[in-house]
């Protein structure tokens, strides 16, 4: 019974269960990330840790969502988006498969993009609002609570911009960002002085059923659980065989020697 509880097939066992366990988690969490959900009451403010919690990506029921952050702007980190316009849904090709050429009757200038360092030591990128001279709007600075929609980045599966315009990305933002930052970023309801306020381009949840790519990372990771309890299996049997062939050596020079 003891080769049963050996300290080695224990260690493969937790080896095992642990491997096993974490695959089947990771395919959890991308079926999760693949499927888009709409909350019962779109319109109904939630706190900005319930729609982007820390260290996680930005679910799709949170696009669309009211939500208000309080922190400190990091004024050397601001960001520019050229050749855009106040209305961000005038700015989506209707078609992601071509290269969309829109002619706007209206001005054309930048978004400005400051970054907001929150209390937990996180930051988000924030859409304060869209100017034509960006040089005339004076660093954002101190401590302000924003109140406004949170959006995905833009390089999301199925969004892509007319004209060529650069998008506003979550590694655009990470990489002008001082600390851990979040998925997407918050476009800004609340008034700034010397913006224009920025319509966003997803003013609801964003609904579009599975997310395909997600779906088969999901079974990427049930194979390797697969794979992962075949090879544990294997390698606890093996261990096994070892033991009995140990003792029946044992056994047999005990005997040899009687």
């Amino acid at each position: 019974m003891k080769r049963y509880f050996s300290l080695r097939l224990i260690a493969i066992h937790a080896l095992g269960a642990f491997s096993f366990i974490a695959c089947v988690g990771l395919a959890y969490w991308q079926w999760d990330r693949a499927q888009a959900y709409v909350p019962p009451e779109s319109a109904t403010v939630l706190s900005f840790e319930e729609l982007s919690p820390l260290r996680d990506y930005l679910p799709a029921s949170s696009v669309g969502v009211p939500t208000s952050v309080t922190g400190t702007w990091q004024p050397d980190e601001r960001i520019l988006m050229p050749e855009r316009v106040v209305d961000g849904k005038s700015m989506v090709s209707p078609d992601p498969e071509s290269e969309a050429l829109v002619s706007w009757a209206v001005p054309v200038g930048y978004w400005v993009v400051d970054i907001m360092e929150l209390a937990d030591e996180s930051s988000v990128g924030v859409v304060r609002g869209f100017t034509e001279t960006p040089e005339q709007i004076a660093p954002a600075s101190g401590d302000e609570t924003v109140s406004g929609v949170m959006q995905p980045s833009e390089d999301v599966p199925g969004l892509k911009l007319v004209n060529g315009i650069e998008p506003l990305t979550t590694n655009l933002i990470v990489e002008n960002s001082r600390t851990i930052a979040h998925d997407g970023y918050l476009v800004a309801t609340s008034p700034a002085e010397s913006l224009v306020p920025v319509g966003p381009i997803f003013t609801e949840p964003v609904v579009k059923g599975l997310n395909w790519q997600n779906v088969a990372y999901t079974f990427n990771w049930l194979f390797f659980a697969g794979i992962v309890a075949m090879m544990w299996v294997r390698v606890a049997r093996d261990e096994l065989e070892f033991a009995e062939i140990a003792k029946s050596n044992a056994d047999l020079g005990h005997d040899n020697e009687s």
